[in-house]
């Protein structure tokens, strides 16, 4: 006869191994990708790279150096996560990650500050994206103090969901503009909103869908 304890550990056991591995690949695969396409370019510290975001640096430098960070830590946290490795190394990735996204997010507020009002929609979007960052964020943070199980897990990977948006902005912004579907200052516009928002609704159905189904165990 199984035991309470015995059960529970059936409930909350990690997926399938390849599944996760599948998903950490598809998700470094991307990462990769942006670093290659969208971040290289600014290793070299000069106008010419940095193009119209030379005079806004101070705000730039930090928000791609932050997102890096936590793009790079946060998809090994979400491994040690999923296999249940939560020992010292996972606690102090942890603290570097919330570095890096309370670095990225100032620099992306002071971004959104200061853009042109013309661009006000796509200003509101990254506003819009740094207020989720935070959110999430903190509020995986707010779990882990008070020693929960199941709520920092779907708080960090809420957290990374939006921490991604960097990879998917670039995505999705090179691809519709490739279409020619809309101006391109109307697709950067959208795609400030929808590189973090619709990732975001895509997972939370799944995130309560796995709660459904744990609680209906019980």
């Amino acid at each position: 006869m199984s035991t309470p304890a015995m059960e529970t550990a059936r409930q909350v056991r990690p997926p399938r191994p390849w599944i996760i591995m599948a998903t950490l690949c598809i998700l470094a695969a991307g990462a990769l990708w942006f670093i290659q396409q969208a971040a290289r370019q600014y290793s070299v510290y000069d106008a010419a790279s940095y193009g119209d975001l030379w005079p806004r640096r101070a705000g730039f430098i930090p928000h791609m150096a932050g997102g890096l960070v936590a793009i790079s830590t946060g998809l090994i946290q979400l491994w040690l996560g999923a296999t249940q490795r939560t020992g010292s190394l996972h606690r102090n990735l942890g603290r570097v990650y919330l570095g890096g996204v309370a670095v990225g997010s100032a620099g992306a507020f002071y971004l959104a500050l200061t853009i042109e009002p013309k661009y006000f929609a796509y200003a509101a979007g990254l506003f819009g994206l740094s207020t989720a960052w935070v959110l999430t964020t903190g509020m995986a943070y707010a779990a882990i103090r008070k020693r929960a199980i199941e709520r920092p897990r779907e708080w960090m990977i809420r957290s990374y969901t939006v921490t991604f948006a960097f990879v998917l902005f670039r995505l999705m912004d090179e691809l519709l503009i490739h279409w020619h579907v809309a101006p391109d200052d109307q697709i950067d516009a959208m795609t400030a909103w929808a590189c973090w928002s619709v990732p975001l609704l895509l997972v939370e159905p799944l995130l309560q869908l796995r709660k459904s189904r744990l609680a209906a165990l019980h």
